[in-house]
């Protein structure tokens, strides 16, 4: 593969990367506006827990899937282009950094979420299922992170 087709690739990665984040956004946006929507609470442990644990579905693993794809974009991306002088290569870069941190921002809600569960009466087929899910969602956050680190490492 020739440079001029690695960068039409990496921009197209880019692109690709950046739409995946753009999706995730919106989910954020979209889950943050049903938890303050939230007015009377209903649950056992109040209104801000019933809001933490709204704005934890965002780490679901099936809710953060969006996120894969847009790391691998990234960081294939980022292999492709790592000796070439382009544009494609600094926004390469910042959606590395993007798709981590929003990697880290799920790892900060799923723990919340986990936290909550403890503060509710007991459920234990579904504080159990609750807490896998999160579990679930911290491991795929932090291999997105693993990921994009690789990924800003090469050089």
């Amino acid at each position: 593969m020739n440079d001029d087709e690695r960068i039409r690739w990496a921009r197209a990665l880019a692109f690709a990367g950046w739409m995946f984040v753009v999706a995730y956004l919106g989910f954020i946006t979209w889950q943050i506006r049903r938890a303050f929507a939230i007015r009377e609470g209903s649950f056992e442990d109040g209104l801000w827990w019933q809001r933490i644990e709204q704005i934890s579905f965002l780490s679901l693993p099936d809710n953060l899937m969006v996120l894969v794809p847009a790391a691998a974009a990234a960081a294939f991306g980022t292999v492709l282009v790592r000796d070439v002088v382009d544009p494609s290569v600094l926004s390469l870069a910042q959606l590395v950094r993007v798709v981590a941190g929003l990697g880290y921002v799920v790892v900060a809600i799923a723990t919340l979420g986990i936290i909550g569960i403890f503060f509710r009466n007991p459920d234990s087929v579904g504080d159990l299922a609750a807490f896998l899910l999160r579990l679930g969602g911290i491991a795929m956050a932090v291999a997105v992170i693993r990921i994009c680190l690789e990924a800003e490492r090469t050089p």
